[in-house]
Formats: C-alpha cells, structure tokens, sequence
C-alpha cells in the first residue's frame, strides 16, 4: 500500500528529499553517550525546522507552516525511510504540543510553541506516577491554590526524557473531593522552579532516557493551566489520543528498515555452517515480523487518514497501539531467535556495533505493551468506547 500523494504532499516530499540530500544524519554517527547524544539531536531539529519541515501543520503565527497534517505525515514518513533519527523534541512535537496548541491561551501558545518546534525547549508528560499507571485517575500528586500560583507536591515516574525537559505537562489533582476523573488540571510546569527534583532512570538498555520527578512545595502561575480549572482530564484524553496514533506511522517505517536490516545480518551471520537465513525457523520468524509490520502500515495509513479528515486523531488510535505492540515485540523477539550466541559480545568492530544496535531493538520492545497506556486499557477503550459493549 503507498499513500497517494497531492500536489502539495509531492512538494514536501520532494523538499525532505533535497534536504536530507545535503543534510544526512545517521543513527550511527550519534554519540553512544547519552548527554552528547541529546546535544546533536538538539542541533539537529534546529536544521530541519529552519527548513521547514517541523510543524508543518501549526499555526503561523506561532513558528508553524501552515499547512496540513497529512503533509506532515509525508514529511515524517520521508525522514524515517531515510534512516534519519527521532527528533529530540519527539514528546512536544507528537504528544504534548497538539494539546497545547488545540487548548492553549495565545500567550501559552506564544510563550511555548516556536520553542517546541526549534528543539530549543525539551518537554516530558508527567503524567504517570507510582500508583498511578494505567489506572491513571488515580494520581495522588496534589495542585492547591494559593494567590496567583498553584503550589505542586507529588511524584511522576515513567518520564521520558526527564533528565533533559525545561518544561513537563503535568496532570495533578486540584479538587480532592469531586469524582476521580473531575477533580484532576493540566498544568504546565517549569522542571528549573525550585523544588522540582529530577532523578534519571537508568533502562536496561543503559541509557537514562526515564526519569523521576518529585515536586515539593513547587509553585507554578496559575496562568500555566491549560484549558479549565479541574477539566484536565479531557486535555490528557486528547494528548494520549496523540501519542498512540499519529506517531504510529512513522514508528512502522523505522520498524520496516530495522526488519531489513535483521535480514542482512541474517544472511551474514552463520549457524551450523551455512547462513542464519536458511534456517527453516528463523526465515518463519523474519516472516511472521515482516506480516506485522504490513498489518500495522496498512492500519496506521487508515487511521492517518482518518484523523486528517476529521481534523484530530480519535479512538483508532488505540488499535493502532496494539498493533505496535505486537509488531514491535515480534520483532524484539525477532532478534533474539536470529541473533542468538551473538548477542553480548564485547567488541569494537562494526558488526559487533550492530547487533548491539539491534539487541536494543529487543530490549526497548518490552516497554512497548505500557507506555502510552497498556495493551488492557486499550482493550477497554475498543470494546467499550467503538464497539458499545458492557463493562464486565
């Protein structure tokens, strides 16, 4: 299945091309140390927004294009065939940004969007907490008014990019007496203001990526609320809704161009004298990945499409997420049934950077069935909210 491409996606495809053509960047020329890592990819989003193709869909006024969504999809689907890295800013751009611009105040907006799509302010979604997980309403991190600020004490976890955030959306609790999902805000907070304490995470594939972070006594302008005062929930609706489907289909392409490189190293790799790939079972496996990753393609494009008719993406998204799920961990699972003995090596050499490159493809994939909501909440929401059916 390709997309069918309008006089003005072609244009953008075309301007992805001709600047990638001068402006490669590859997975493997980023740093494997994570600080000096962050650093280039910081630069890295400055250069592809000063050509014009971050927030492409955003509004003028506020650093954006202008143009539309399903332009945008080009633009990220381009860059991902392309072999070229996540932008840093992925969090903003694909998760916290569409709420802010659909929810902010023009001052918010002017205050904080021209530095989400410049890479020049990192953000993170605090919105998960010890207890507090799936069954999100549950969250017990506390907002109390006092003047013009609200004063924050709690704890978020799960963080992703914590460590690096100038700016964390957090969801806490603002009226302890109403209903679970009505006494919960949306605020925005500055993770430099006194009292915000950020402890990085350390992930099994060594990298801090996660984080930490407690609030004591933070206060933050109430003028940082986004949307209504204990109307928080619908906001943190909308900006799941964000994470699980629209990055979806860029996250399929990187998934393809992994597959295709687990090939190559099938080919390459010898067990039992002859090449891996000749393996009965292993080319079942690669097979079995390569039928996932077709499935999800095809249903990210429908859910694409669907969400730039409407104007926002909507419950397909959860369908989406369950599809990543299966075709991210299939092939996590993938590698280790090709890779096998191969794995762990210490080495210097390229080809020992390789499956070290693709070892983390497994590992990363087990995070796959919780964050942005787990496999059984997505289960709820299609069986309870598109397809009618009774809670049990």
């Amino acid at each position: 299945m390709q997309l069918t491409l309008d006089e003005n996606e072609q244009e953008i495809r075309d301007e992805v091309r001709a600047f990638l053509a001068g402006n490669r960047l590859r997975p493997e020329d980023l740093p494997h140390e994570l600080d000096a890592r962050v650093a280039v990819l910081r630069k890295w989003q400055r250069d592809v927004y000063d050509a014009g193709l971050v927030g492409i869909a955003w509004p003028e006024e506020y650093g954006g294009r202008g143009g539309t969504a399903s332009q945008q999809l080009v633009a990220n689907l381009e860059m991902a065939r392309a072999g070229a890295p996540e932008l840093i800013g992925v969090i903003a751009l694909e998760v916290v940004g569409p709420s802010v611009v659909a929810h902010g105040t023009a001052e918010q907006k002017r205050t904080h969007v021209k530095r989400m799509l410049t890479g020049e302010d990192i953000w993170c979604q605090g919105f998960s907490e010890p207890e507090a997980g799936s069954d999100l309403a549950s969250l017990k991190t506390r907002a109390e008014p006092d003047g013009d600020h609200f004063v924050i004490n709690g704890q978020k976890t799960w963080t992703s990019w914590a460590k690096y955030a100038d700016w964390c959306a957090v969801l806490a609790r603002t009226d302890r007496d109403a209903p679970a999902h009505k006494g919960i805000s949306y605020i925005i907070v500055d993770t430099h203001a006194p009292g915000v304490d950020v402890r990085p995470l350390t992930q099994i594939t060594g990298d801090a990526e996660f984080g930490e972070i407690f609030f004591d006594n933070v206060r933050v302008p109430k003028a940082n609320l986004l949307g209504e005062l204990n109307g928080g929930w619908p906001l943190a609706m909308h900006t799941l809704t964000n994470e699980r489907g629209p990055a979806v289909a860029g996250r399929q392409v990187k998934l393809r161009i992994t597959l295709d490189r687990l090939v190559e190293e099938a080919r390459s790799i010898q067990r039992d004298g002859r090449p891996a790939i000749d393996d009965p079972e292993v080319l079942a496996q690669l097979t079995r990945a390569h039928i996932d990753l077709e499935v999800l393609r095809y249903q990210s494009y429908r859910s694409a499409g669907a969400a730039t008719a409407r104007g926002a993406a909507g419950l397909e998204s959860s369908i989406d997420k369950l599809w990543l799920v299966a075709s991210e961990q299939r092939l996590g699972g993938t590698v280790l049934d090709v890779l096998g003995c191969h794995l762990g090596g210490q080495s210097n050499n390229a080809a020992a950077d390789r499956v070290s490159e693709l070892q983390n493809v497994y590992l990363y994939s087990r995070a796959a069935s919780v964050y942005g909501g787990s496999e059984q909440i997505q289960k709820n929401i299609i069986a309870q909210r598109m397809l009618g059916l009774p809670r049990s």
